[in-house]
């Protein structure tokens, strides 16, 4: 019998953007998007993962799409992990 492990989509999200050379770090159009959030008075916080997704789509290694489902997942990941926690 095969044992299948599960990668968790950061996992997954961390291998893609090494192998595309891809970082997590915010580039000026991101900076500009914060500040400009920031000054409507509102703030948006996105983790390193969030990031990569948003950076490997600019790289055009992602589609929309796959971001969306991507995010989805992490999301749903991160609310049943923290579930766990507090459990």
């Amino acid at each position: 019998m095969t044992h299948k492990t599960h990668e968790s989509v950061a996992s997954y999200i961390y291998r893609l953007a090494k192998i595309h050379h891809v970082s997590d770090k915010r580039d000026h159009m991101s900076r500009m998007a914060v500040t400009i959030t920031a000054l409507a008075d509102d703030a948006v916080e996105l983790d390193n993962v969030e990031q990569l997704l948003i950076n490997l789509k600019r790289k055009g290694v992602l589609s929309k799409a796959e971001i969306l489902a991507l995010q989805a997942r992490y999301f749903r990941e991160q609310r049943n992990s923290s579930k766990k926690l507090t459990a």
